[in-house]
């Protein structure tokens, strides 16, 4: 009985912890001005970046058609990190990796590449981790060095939510408001429901495709969204330290 009351203390104690505190996902990071840069000024939680497959590289863009020579997750993301984890400023740091293209193609170059940046993630990178999202297996993730981003109604084994960092979910599933006037309360609830599911779970939530304004910010949070996806990184960082 002592037992079980510890678990359900640190399991609490956990939750109150994730849910403490606003974050910020710097959603296609790639596309910002100061891709990386811009985002760990700020102190974002999570820096994502859309990958595609192409031969042996790893390539960040939007699309195939917006891919450009030089633009590798090496260059725009992993030096930069490798870099910046030995500086005064570090912080751990969740990459969001968005797999585009097949996952059993894109998880083997990609464990590959990041073989050569081992030490700047998990313990002896101070708990930075890349955290793998779009095109993932839906369960079972026994991946070396590898989390996942998760989904709301999956029922996840124990071993599989000791790899997944959060809980995420199109707005767009729940809601079509724009981020202008009053959402309907019914679309606040099912917002809300799968929120609270996510923090059963001792999971923080992020809702990605909602109104990008401080309208929508002030109402996800007051919710309990855990992660605001914004793709204005400085505005949204400044608008939670004013409010």
């Amino acid at each position: 009985m002592a037992k079980q009351l510890i678990i359900l203390l640190v399991a609490i104690g956990f939750s109150f912890a994730v849910m403490a505190q606003v974050k910020i996902h710097s959603h296609n990071d790639y596309t910002h001005k100061r891709p990386f840069f811009e985002a760990i000024e700020n102190k974002a939680f999570s820096i994502e970046a859309d990958v595609f497959l192409i031969g042996d590289s790893l390539m960040v863009a939007h699309s195939k058609k917006e891919i450009r020579a030089g633009n590798t997750l090496e260059n725009l993301y992993l030096k930069p990190l490798s870099r910046f984890s030995k500086t005064e400023d570090y912080y751990a740091i969740h990459l969001v990796i968005d797999i585009k293209d097949d996952w059993s193609l894109t998880s083997k170059a990609l464990l590959k590449t990041l073989k050569k940046y081992q030490k700047d993630f998990g313990r002896q990178g101070r708990n930075s981790v890349v955290v793998i999202t779009g095109n993932r297996p839906e369960t079972n993730f026994d991946w070396a060095n590898l989390h996942f981003d998760g989904l709301p109604n999956v029922d996840y084994s124990a071993t599989d939510l000791q790899k997944i960092v959060m809980i995420s979910d199109n707005f767009a599933k729940y809601s079509k408001w724009k981020g202008v006037g009053e959402i309907s309360e019914a679309d606040k609830a099912k917002l809300k429901l799968s929120i609270d599911n996510a923090h059963k779970l001792g999971l923080p939530f992020r809702f990605w495709g909602a109104p990008d304004n401080e309208i929508s910010w002030k109402m996800l949070s007051e919710l309990g969204a855990d992660i605001i996806n914004t793709d204005k990184v400085a505005e949204a960082t400044h608008y939670f330290k004013r409010n």
